[in-house]
């Protein structure tokens, strides 16, 4: 069994967000954490999820491959990524290419894809910016896939409903887990290889504008629903099962958590929908009865 994980990486600036917040449909702690500015930060985020490969055995020989995405030149990124190149890990071998950035993550996962195409049984898509949680998640991966029937994709991070207006957008009528958060878990060569044929590659938003809409749309969205669109299942991974965690949480040790408590849920909703003034006032009306 020969398994490559894909990591699409940027030297580029992100936009800095200090916590994990809820989103999605289930809703859980799916928009992760980020605070990685400049070039020295990311070598630094690369060289963290590589020490926890090596530290967490993923159950199985598992190659990595990391795809750089940048529209300049990073010297030091580069000279960082050349030196790793070929390089071997406590679990298998470490691959480095860059590229130019288009098509976000997802246009770095079809890259991927590509170059190694027909070499594994199994890919295992992620971000820089989330790292491995515990060890055999390979394993207990491979697990997942044979016990779903006609299985596709196992979200690492979780599947869910998208909203009415991307529905629209991409002309789906049913209602149902059609995409995985951040196209991030595994597939099988076989799946993929259906993909690519239909598609003409894996599923990516390829046109110069880069629209970030156009990016959820033909990338986030697509890359699952895709595999769904072929009569493939998503996988059931048990609720409390986490195979990833967003770097930064895990760099200041702070505590994982997949899901919300019922509390944290309500208020969640309760400011999507505007509705803090209205529990106010029930509050205040069931504060006076009480004293009444």
């Amino acid at each position: 069994m020969k398994c490559l994980k894909i990591i699409a990486s940027s030297f580029h600036s992100r936009s800095v967000r200090m916590k994990t917040g809820l989103n999605g449909n289930p809703v859980g702690y799916f928009s992760h954490s980020q605070n990685f500015c400049s070039e020295e930060e990311i070598i630094d985020l690369l060289k963290f999820n590589l020490d926890r490969e090596n530290t967490l055995d993923p159950g199985i020989h598992q190659d990595i491959l990391i795809v750089s995405s940048n529209s300049k030149k990073f010297d030091r990124g580069s000279s960082f990524l050349n030196d790793l190149d070929g390089s071997g890990y406590n679990h298998g071998t470490i691959f480095a290419r860059s590229r130019e950035n288009i098509g976000y993550s997802f246009g770095a996962f079809n890259y991927g894809y590509q170059l190694f195409k027909n070499k594994y049984d199994f890919y295992i898509f992620t971000e820089d910016d989330i790292s491995i949680y515990q060890e055999n998640t390979l394993v207990d991966a491979l697990n997942f896939w044979k016990v779903s029937t006609n299985c596709g994709f196992v979200p690492f991070v979780g599947q869910t409903k998208i909203s009415k207006s991307h529905r629209k957008a991409l002309s789906i009528e049913r209602n149902d887990f059609i995409s995985c958060h951040g196209g991030i878990g595994m597939s099988s060569a076989k799946v993929l290889d259906e993909v690519d044929k239909k598609n003409g590659c894996l599923p990516h938003y390829s046109e110069p504008d880069q629209s970030y809409e156009k990016q959820i749309l033909k990338g986030e969205i697509e890359f699952t629903f895709k595999i769904k669109e072929l009569g493939y299942s998503f996988a059931e991974v048990p609720k409390n099962y986490i195979f990833t965690a967003p770097s930064y949480d895990l760099m200041r040790g702070l505590q994982i958590k997949k899901f919300p408590s019922f509390a944290q849920k309500i208020l969640y909703y309760a400011l999507q929908k505007g509705a803090i003034p209205i529990i106010f006032k029930l509050l205040v009306l069931l504060k006076i009865k009480k004293i009444n």
